[in-house]
């Protein structure tokens, strides 16, 4: 939702410059450059309260092999994905008539990019926010844990 962040066009100047240091340089500065985008300004403060650090404890043999998936498609998805869907644009009017709309968000990424917009989305339209244990790919994280919040999340909005 590059279209809801405060400069939509930085944001899109941001997964450019992605695929641009995929092709010259590969995945490894590429990663580097989406991490940099995705973090806030210098001197930004953070939405949302203060966290703390997330656990460090060792992957799953289930998401290990996850982890080795992803990091495999990693050149099809920095070259293919998100230019296309950084131009993409949320119908705030349908969205605002649907019923009990909720926002995910990832504790432990409410500094990034992605929070923010998503944030700004469930302003924009009225919609709860929820969070959501992790990060920006929380379900991965630990998918027993998301899932139980998922299931909570209805209750409680």
């Amino acid at each position: 939702m590059v279209a809801l962040l405060p400069d939509p066009d930085a944001g899109r100047a941001t997964f450019a410059a992605v695929r641009e240091a995929l092709r010259r340089n590969g995945v490894a500065a590429a990663m580097a450059t989406m991490a940099a985008g995705l973090a806030p300004e210098e001197g930004e403060a953070a939405p949302g309260p203060e966290r703390p650090a997330a656990r460090e404890e060792a992957p799953t043999p289930e998401q290990a092999a996850a982890f080795r998936r992803m990091h495999a498609n990693l050149p099809v998805f920095l070259e293919h994905v998100p230019c296309p869907f950084s131009g993409y644009a949320p119908d705030l009017v349908a969205l605002k008539s649907a019923a009990r709309l909720v926002v995910g968000v990832g504790r432990d990424s409410r500094a990034l990019l992605p929070a923010v917009a998503a944030e700004g989305l469930a302003r924009r339209v009225g919609a709860g926010v929820a969070e959501f244990p992790g990060g920006h790919m929380g379900l991965t994280e630990d998918p027993r844990a998301f899932a139980a919040r998922l299931r909570d999340v209805p209750a409680a909005t």
